[in-house]
């Protein structure tokens, strides 16, 4: 696994002058196929002359990101425009006072500052980045404080069916594919959804994530037997894991009341029939 650097400080990993031209591009020539066909190379090319990670400005916040080992960090390091963007402009965009956005899966935090961008702009807004990998959470967590007056408050748990310890299991070549398992290395702590948002205090969810990797069922099945009306999210964002779902979780969400706003390549954006945004 790639060391965490939370030493050095911001700007010790700046790009040299290749890769700062490259991340230019990348960022700026769309999402077209070629789009893509040319930030796949270019990508290629600038890990090649990186250091391990890359300090950088993104969604308007100071970041220190990655080049290896997890997928979506360096998706999002050279082309944030490929990187779920309708599933992200869909929750920014319904952003007001009050708002609460739950990560479920956040990674380093990339959906999360990319939804703050958005949330500063509003009264007392709140963002739960959840992140259990102990790697993962150093990372994001050393990202926030890089960034001054920002809504987000990390959480290194697992949201799960139930409370306990249990085992992560995390590939080396990609750390946000993390799934619990006995065989795990990493052991965290987990708590069910409704025990967690009544533990932090709160009434109302405006939007939620969740990219749990196939655990997705294991978090919501509970919560919507369990949550009363008041509790339930306005939005969801869920990753498409139908293949490892053992229920039909989009008819359960429908029949809570959910309508299916968007299919995207990877996500399912829901929202709750009732709410006017």
């Amino acid at each position: 696994m790639i060391s965490v650097d939370n030493n050095s400080k911001f700007g010790f990993y700046k790009p040299n002058t290749l890769v700062s031209i490259i991340i230019l591009i990348t960022r700026s020539i769309g999402s077209t196929w070629l789009s893509k066909r040319i930030i796949f190379l270019l990508r290629r090319i600038a890990v090649i002359f990186s250091k391990k990670c890359i300090d950088t400005t993104l969604f308007n916040y100071n970041l220190r990101m990655y080049t290896k080992g997890n997928v979506s960090e360096k998706r999002a390091l050279f082309s944030p425009q490929i990187f779920e963007e309708e599933e992200r402009n869909f929750i920014a965009e319904r952003a007001e006072d009050n708002s609460i956005f739950i990560d479920i899966g956040a990674n380093i935090g990339l959906y999360s500052f990319s939804i703050a961008n958005a949330y500063k702009k509003y009264n007392n807004t709140k963002i739960y980045s959840i992140e259990p990998h102990p790697g993962l959470f150093k990372r994001l967590s050393f990202n926030v404080s890089l960034n001054k007056d920002i809504p987000i408050y990390p959480r290194e748990i697992a949201l799960m069916d139930k409370s306990g310890q249990f085992n992560l299991s995390t590939p080396e070549e990609n750390l946000g594919q993390g799934v619990i398992s006995k065989k795990g290395k990493n052991l965290v702590t987990a708590k069910n959804l409704l025990g967690f948002i009544n533990d932090e205090g709160i009434k109302k969810i405006s939007a939620m994530k969740i990219d749990v990797e196939g655990n997705e069922e294991k978090i919501i099945i509970p919560f919507l037997k369990d949550a009363n009306e008041e509790q339930l999210p306005t939005i969801i964002v869920i990753e498409n894991n139908q293949e490892l779902w053992k229920n039909d979780l989009i008819k359960l969400l429908e029949e809570k009341g959910y309508i299916i706003q968007k299919k995207t390549r990877m996500n399912y954006i829901l929202k709750l029939n009732n709410s006017n945004n």
